[in-house]
Formats: structure tokens, C-alpha cells, sequence
């Protein structure tokens, strides 16, 4: 209520006071809308957390610059000056606020764009491109105000330039803020929407108020119109309402949803348009033959250095993204083919393998293929496993399938392939290429698996059954799942037999 009270103010003095009088009854009021932002700004960081007080702390700072500059200002006016005497020294320390401003904005708390991207490699990374956004689009919208409407008036009143040029500098430092705000409201997910969204209004509106400045000055105005500090106050009172606002936000574990394509895209276009724009005025003025100033040639050349730095964070980027989406995918394939308890290949992978292998024992694989020994698998199932689980509990029984496997793992070649076929039932594909015996290797398995071991701080000697078999060259060739059932069934024959 006090905010609509103050803008309404402004404009009652507008509406029923004379242009000099109410430009500084407004000024008053203005400087009283500082001050509240400042008191918001500073009280508010007091009370809030950690995440949330950085921003607030530095723009209550701005708003106590803000509110100097008014009083020297305002105390111009009473003396009888105009706000072009703001082109003094004392007043580009104004801009050093507006970089501080710039900080605390980055500091506003949001989500990643997307889930672990910015965790993982830090908030720098997008401060950074940021930033550079800000100066595209900012930059090339000053080189279209100069291309436009400044140059004319500076090169008819050449004494006008320093303190146009110094209005230029405080437009810039509004519109940075302006800009910023927008992009991080625009292309992240807030944690504080309605905090954002009151900021981002309010400096846009403050950043539109300040290039009114620009034009009137173009044009042989020395001071603001009254009504420019309705925009003013309106602005300002509405980043104190921001300030305020309490930040009620919750982590969120599970990460932002993925942006919309057309969001990406405007993200990405946004800043290279406004240079385009920029460009084209430039190149259009060429073209009809129309000389480029220093202002002009220097000022796009920055720009066009500006976008290539900005186009190398954006292949860092997406080198960075790359990189990660095929670690992922590895990851992925991974996780597809292998058991996730013991690391050993899943039915999946052992299907494969066993199909290329029975294709390289019949000849028609490519691969090398052994005339003395055959394609054998072994399929091993432990004995009174659920007694482990019911004696030393679960977690017990993973860890003896976990031994087992490393049993399986180091009793075997590289070129073999392990797997755990699901529950206590494993699997192997002893190369045919090997050397040894098929059935040597099998007995000795055997005996490294049932070797004593340590389960739950107790000693406990694994049983397993196998059962072995061959697949000779002169044989048929016969499917995985059909050899896989072969070896089962003798599997349970050895279990009988030893019953």
C-alpha cells in the first residue's frame, strides 16, 4: 500500500505542481523510495539464509549510492542547476555501484538449467555468458542509438559530448542490470519467482527510465520531464518489493525440467539478433555511402570480438555437454550388459558373447577357431544358498556371491567371458582357443570356488554344482539358449549326483 501511496504521490505532484516544482517534490520522494530500498535490502539479508543474502546486501548498497546521488542532485536543482551538471567526476562512482549490482544479481538463487550440468562444473561457467550477453545486447543497443540519434547531435553540438557521453554511461549500467536480470528470469528456474520477477520489472523499468534521459539530452533537454519519476519511484518500489519478499523456496533433488527447444534456442539467438541488428544498421550506412565514425568502426569491431568469445563459451559448452552425454552412454551401455552386484557380464551380454562364439566354432564368425579343443560352457548354480541368506542375512549372501565371482573372474582367461545369470546361477564361455582341457578347467573352478572363506565373521565353505558342455567343430551349430539349457541340465544331473 505504501508503494501505491509514494508512486501516487509522483504523480499528483506531476498532475497539480508547475514543471520546476514538481520535478523536485518528485526528486523528494524518489530519494524516499531509495531509502526504503535500501532499509528493505539491508534488513532483509539480516533475516534471510545463507543462499539468499549476498544479492540483497549489494543491492541495498546501490540503493544507499542511488540515494547519495539524489541528494546532490536534488540539492543541483534547489540551487539552481539542471541534472546535465551530473556529468561531474563525483557521479561516475555511480557506476561502480551498478557493477556491484551486477554481482549481487548473479548471486540470485536458481536451479541449473539442467539437472547436475551447472553443479557439477559450477556457477562461473554461466556468470560468465551472462555477461557477455549483457554486453552483446547492450553494446549493440547503444552503437544503434549512436548510429541513430547521437552521432547527429553530438557532431552539431560537439560541447554536448561529455556530458551525453557520461548519460551514456549511466544508460549502459541500467540496462546491463536491466538485461541481466531478464536473461537469468528468462533462461533459469528461479528458487524465488515472485522475488525475481518484482526485480526483473523493476530494473526494466528503471533501465527504460534512464534512457529517457538519453533522448531528451539528444534533443537540447537538460532536465527529466516530471513524469520520468512516476517510472523511477515505480521502479525502485518495486525491487523493494522484492526485497521483501520472503524466500519461502525447497531444494529441489530431482533437478529443473529439461527447457523447451524454442527456450534453447531463444537463449542461444537472442544476443547474436541484437548484434545482427546492430551490424546491419552499420553495414546499411556503408553501403549508401555514409562515413563511420571512430565510434562506430571501433564500437563493432568490439562487438564482433565480444561474439567470438562468447561463440568459444559456447563450444566449451557444448564440448562439455558431449563429453558428459557419452560418459553417460558408456554408462549406460554398461550398466545394460553387466550385473550392477558382482560386475560380471548379465544374461544379456553372455547371449551375445555365446552366439559369436558358437558362430567362430562353426567358421562362419571370422574369428580364430581351434581344431584340438571345442567351445565349452560351464553353468554353475551354489548349493544352499537361501541358507546363507536365512543364516548370516542378505547381506551375507551378496558378499559370497560377490567372492564367487572374483573367484570366477581371476580362474579364468581375459578372453572368457563370466556372467551372473540371476540369483546364484552363474555362467561361463571358456575360449576354444585355450589350451587347457575344458574339463581341467572346470574341476579346477570348482575347487577355487569351494575354497573356505569369511561371511558375517564366521567361516563358511561354498558348495557349488557345475555342468559342463561341449560344442565340437563337426557338430550342427545349435543356438545360445539351447546350449545354455544343455549345460543346466547337466548342472543338475552333477547336483543329483551329489545329493
Amino acid at each position: 500500500m505504501g508503494c501505491v501511496l509514494l508512486t501516487a504521490l509522483v504523480a499528483a505532484f506531476t498532475v497539480l505542481l508547475s514543471p520546476g516544482p514538481a520535478l523536485i517534490a518528485g526528486m523528494f520522494v524518489t530519494l524516499a523510495s531509495e531509502v526504503a530500498l535500501a532499509g528493505a535490502c539491508l534488513w532483509s539479508a539480516r533475516h534471510a539464509r545463507a543462499g539468499d543474502r549476498r544479492w540483497r546486501w549489494l543491492i541495498g548498497v546501490l540503493a544507499i549510492a542511488m540515494a547519495a546521488t539524489n541528494l546532490v542532485t536534488t540539492a543541483t536543482l534547489l540551487s539552481g542547476g539542471s541534472l546535465a551538471a551530473r556529468g561531474s567526476s563525483a557521479y561516475l562512482v555511480l557506476d561502480v555501484f551498478y557493477g556491484l549490482a551486477l554481482a549481487g544479481l548473479l548471486c540470485l538463487p536458481t536451479y541449473p538449467a539442467e539437472a547436475g550440468g551447472a553443479r557439477s562444473r559450477g556457477p562461473r561457467r554461466w556468470h560468465a555468458i551472462i555477461i557477455l550477453d549483457c554486453a552483446l545486447i547492450v553494446g549493440s543497443v547503444v552503437l544503434i542509438e549512436w548510429a541513430t540519434e547521437l552521432r547527429t547531435v553530438t557532431g552539431a553540438n560537439p560541447s554536448s559530448v561529455p556530458v551525453l557521453m557520461f548519460s551514456v554511461i549511466q544508460q549502459v549500467g541500467s540496462l546491463t542490470l536491466a538485461v541481466a536480470v531478464l536473461l537469468i528470469a528468462s533462461f533459469r528456474r528461479p528458487k524465488s519467482p515472485t522475488a525475481l520477477t518484482l526485480l526483473a520489472t523493476g530494473l526494466l523499468i528503471y533501465g527504460f527510465a534512464s534512457s529517457t534521459f538519453i533522448y531528451r539530452q539528444a534533443r537540447g533537454h537538460e532536465d527529466l520531464p516530471a513524469w520520468s519519476l512516476i517510472l523511477y519511484t515505480a521502479s525502485i518500489l518495486l525491487m523493494t518489493l522484492a526485497a521483501l519478499t520472503p524466500d519461502r523456496f525447497t531444494a529441489d533433488p530431482d533437478g529443473p525440467p529439461p527447457r523447451h527447444s524454442r527456450t534453447m534456442w531463444a537463449h542461444a539467438m537472442l544476443p547474436y539478433l541484437v548484434l545482427a541488428s546492430a551490424g546491419l544498421l552499420i553495414f546499411g550506412r556503408s553501403v549508401a555511402g555514409a562515413p563511420l565514425d571512430q565510434v562506430e568502426t571501433y564500437g563493432m569491431v568490439s562487438l564482433l570480438v565480444l561474439a567470438l568469445a562468447r561463440q568459444m563459451f559456447t563450444i566449451a559448452e557444448n564440448t562439455c555437454l558431449l563429453a558428459k552425454i557419452q560418459e553417460r552412454e558408456g554408462q549406460l551401455h554398461y550398466q545394460a550388459f553387466h550385473d550392477s552386484l558382482t560386475g560380471l557380464a548379465n544374461r544379456a551380454l553372455f547371449t551375445r558373447q555365446l552366439q559369436q562364439a558358437i558362430n567362430e566354432a562353426a567358421g562362419t564368425g571370422g574369428g580364430p577357431t581351434s581344431p584340438s579343443n571345442p567351445l565349452a560352457v560351464l553353468f554353475m548354480d551354489l548349493d544352499h544358498f537361501k541358507s546363507v541368506n536365512d543364516t548370516y542375512g542378505h547381506a551375507a549372501g551378496d558378499e559370497l556371491l560377490r567372492i564367487i565371482a572374483a573367484r570366477l573372474r581371476e580362474g579364468t582367461r581375459a578372453s572368457d567371458t563370466v556372467a551372473r545369470l540371476g540369483g546364484d546361477e552363474f555362467a561361463a564361455i571358456l575360449n576354444s582357443a585355450c589350451a587347457e582341457d575344458p574339463r581341467r578347467a572346470a574341476e579346477r573352478l570348482a575347487t577355487s570356488m569351494q575354497a573356505p572363506c569369511q561371511l558375517a565373521g564366521h567361516a563358511y565353505t561354498p558348495r557349488a554344482s557345475l555342468g559342463l558342455v561341449t560344442l565340437d567343430r563337426d557338430q550342427r551349430p545349435t543356438s545360445p539358449d539351447a546350449l545354455l539349457h544343455q549345460a543346466d541340465l547337466a548342472m543338475y544331473a552333477a547336483k543329483r549326483g551329489s545329493a
